[in-house]
């Protein structure tokens, strides 16, 4: 079953946990960041991070160095350590960035982290041990718009990024200063900072969200559009896309190397199936079992009922507001076991993949790569370009 979590009324703009989950840090749309802590089964609030001067718009906890990543409105991100049971923040020198800092992530060896900004800039940035602080690298060749998501690659030297110019992008990421050499990559030669390795078109939606499978073999994102994509690094050329009768989705994330999760506007998160062989995108089916009425069609029954258009229709569902997030909450043998996902009604998610729901979301899956091997599978082929 799924375990609900209420931190308030406030939208939850995106939230990140303690390596032992008895601890997430939320950004609740405000300047200040808090940090709960789980005691005899409550969230009592511990800790308030006041640095920022604007709205928090992304977070990130580094398990290992249980460092956190915060990047606000205000043009900065910020670096927290605990130390003598207080956060202590450290600015990061982002010198050319003048507008809002939209989204940032550790990278899987907790060495460096990337963001993203407003005013197209992309950054890697590293611990100056010399020097005492967090320095960025810039990315030069960066997109005409907006920079609204990041993803790393599992070997640390890769780094996806979507963006407002309906592009998905895939740049070097390597550091000197950290990284031993450069490692071997399916997705091109991994060489200078920044250097840009692959672009696709989304057609003509902003990119929500990016995300690599966990071997990294396979990249996905969405778009506003109500698009999902799908590229796989034997054939970067070959961009497979579903086309939903979704509203848009406003997060993704691989639970193994061929199963998708999304979430957004739609209240609740959904599976699909990504066969790259195939060139297929399929919807398996919805995580939450209770009663929801597509987004779409729920809009057009709301008028066609004069008497209803003053009324807010009551989803039934889990969610009862927009996903905004969607990230790992537990993982065994690379595949996810569970996630979290975060709504604008201040409530987390927690939902156990490995439930009886995903016993049947399990079968389904078999059954269709079952049918894909034992059909000649060219009524499948309606996803790509």
């Amino acid at each position: 079953m799924a375990e609900i979590h209420s931190f308030g009324n406030l939208p939850i703009i995106a939230h990140a946990w303690n390596k032992d989950r008895t601890q997430i840090a939320v950004s609740l749309g405000k300047n200040d960041i808090r940090i709960y802590h789980k005691i005899a089964g409550k969230w009592i609030l511990k800790h308030t991070l006041c640095e920022h001067l604007s709205r928090v718009l992304a977070l990130d906890w580094a398990p290992k160095t249980n460092q956190i990543v915060s990047a606000s409105a205000d043009y900065n991100a910020y670096v927290w350590t605990f130390e003598n049971n207080i956060w202590k923040p450290q600015m990061v020198e982002l010198q050319r960035t003048s507008r809002a800092v939209c989204c940032a992530k550790w990278s899987p060896d907790e060495n460096k982290f990337a963001i993203g900004s407003s005013d197209k800039n992309i950054a890697v940035c590293y611990y100056e041990k010399d020097q005492r602080f967090w320095a960025a690298e810039m990315i030069k060749k960066k997109p005409k718009s907006t920079i609204t998501c990041i993803a790393w690659h599992p070997n640390n030297q890769l780094l996806a990024i979507g963006s407002c110019d309906y592009r998905c992008r895939i740049y070097s990421a390597f550091i000197k200063a950290v990284d031993d050499q450069p490692r071997i990559s399916n997705w091109g030669k991994i060489s200078n900072t920044g250097e840009l390795l692959h672009e696709f078109q989304s057609e003509s939606g902003w990119i929500h969200d990016v995300a690599f499978s966990p071997l990294g073999d396979h990249l996905a994102w969405v778009s506003h559009n109500s698009i999902i994509f799908a590229v796989s690094a034997d054939n970067p050329s070959r961009i497979t896309m579903e086309v939903t009768n979704y509203l848009p989705f406003r997060c993704i994330i691989f639970m193994n190397e061929s199963t998708l999760i999304v979430g957004g506007h739609e209240f609740c998160p959904l599976i699909y199936h990504y066969d790259s062989q195939r060139n297929t995108i399929e919807c398996v089916e919805k995580l939450d079992r209770q009663e929801i009425t597509a987004g779409r069609q729920s809009i057009g029954r709301l008028f066609d009922q004069p008497a209803m258009q003053t009324q807010t229709p009551e989803p039934i569902s889990t969610h009862q507001s927009m996903i905004t997030q969607i990230i790992p909450y537990q993982k065994e043998n690379n595949t996810l076991v569970k996630i979290s996902s975060a709504d604008l009604f201040g409530q987390i998610v927690i939902w156990n993949l490995n439930d009886a729901r995903s016993h049947q979301t399990s079968s389904v899956i078999n059954h269709i790569q079952n049918k894909f091997h034992l059909n000649d599978g060219s009524s499948y082929m309606n996803g790509h370009i």
